[in-house]
């Protein structure tokens, strides 16, 4: 059985005349007469069985039980007061869990965390980076950002983002060092080249000689130059002026607005994959203005990209 315990508002009342030793100070801090706050610690009283206070002429002093019951009150109002607290802005802020790869995540979302607080300060972004498909149904995340064949998504539960297309890039200061130029593509030769390790060839548009033969350039190409076991990390590589990569739009739009990085090249290749946006069953507000987010942030970015080629 539940332990007998006083109403909460006789607990308030005491606790607030305890604080601030005056019964009238206490009403008005709890917005009541003084009156009705000597009427609640006197029934506290009664339901304890124990002088709570001393009444003086012109003060009150805590008896030893009061101070007792006083600082276990006191703390526990306290808590629970923060714990409301907490609870509120869990109700304000919308909480949202978004699963992508983490190539996605660190090239594309991260640089723009701040845009995406700026345009939806209510909503609460948790970002899980992974390469694993998560299953929706499970309820682990909200949604999640795909990179996949248009097939391996249903038409019901996903929106298009944006397709891809492979095209070098590398740091403004690369093509400043040395007087090495980057006009054509036989200028590839001169330069050195930035490789995705892909031993079970799952992205061959990301594999060099595979984009030279499918942009008809005949420029025998060699393996030198560095390997990398992750997307991101030849971007990065690429910022830091390392040597020439084969970029992916749009996950280096960022860095070619910013200037890091450059494309000196107009050929590109198409891929066959595309970014998608994806969500289970439950499809909230919060889902709907990250998507409306993304889908607008990645028009802006690829239309000012193609002005700027213009």
């Amino acid at each position: 059985m539940a332990r007998p315990l006083p109403p909460l508002d006789l607990l308030v009342g005491f606790e607030s005349a305890a604080r601030q030793c005056s019964f009238s100070k206490a009403g008005e801090e709890i917005f009541v007469t003084q009156s009705a706050v000597s009427r609640q610690v006197k029934k506290l009283e009664e339901f304890l069985g124990l002088a709570l206070f001393e009444r003086r002429h012109r003060s009150l002093e805590l008896t030893e039980q009061g101070r007792v019951l006083y600082e276990v009150v006191g703390d526990s109002l306290a808590r629970l007061s923060d714990i409301v607290e907490i609870l509120r802005k869990e109700t304000t802020y919308r909480r949202l869990k978004v699963s992508t790869t983490t190539s996605f995540a660190s090239l594309w979302l991260v640089p723009r965390l701040a845009q995406f607080q700026a345009h939806c300060p209510e909503v609460s972004l948790h970002i899980e980076a992974d390469n694993r498909v998560v299953d929706l149904k499970q309820g682990v995340v909200d949604m999640s950002i795909r990179y996949c064949m248009p097939d391996a998504v249903s038409a019901e539960s996903s929106v298009f983002l944006s397709g891809e297309e492979i095209f070098p890039v590398c740091s403004p200061a690369l093509l400043r060092r040395g007087g090495r130029k980057l006009t054509c593509v036989d200028d590839l030769r001169h330069h050195t080249l930035l490789h995705l390790n892909d031993p079970q060839n799952s992205w061959p548009w990301l594999q060099w000689q595979h984009w030279l033969e499918n942009v008809e350039a005949g420029v025998p190409m060699g393996d030198l130059g560095f390997r990398f076991s992750h997307f991101d990390q030849i971007i990065q590589a690429a910022v830091m002026g390392h040597g020439v990569a084969l970029g992916s739009s749009p996950l280096v739009n960022f860095f070619l607005e910013e200037g890091t990085l450059v494309a000196p090249l107009k050929e590109r290749l198409v891929s066959p994959r595309s970014f998608f946006a994806c969500h289970g069953a439950k499809r909230d507000a919060s889902v709907q203005v990250f998507v409306d987010w993304l889908r607008t942030s990645l028009e802006r970015a690829e239309q000012k990209l193609e002005t700027e080629l213009v």
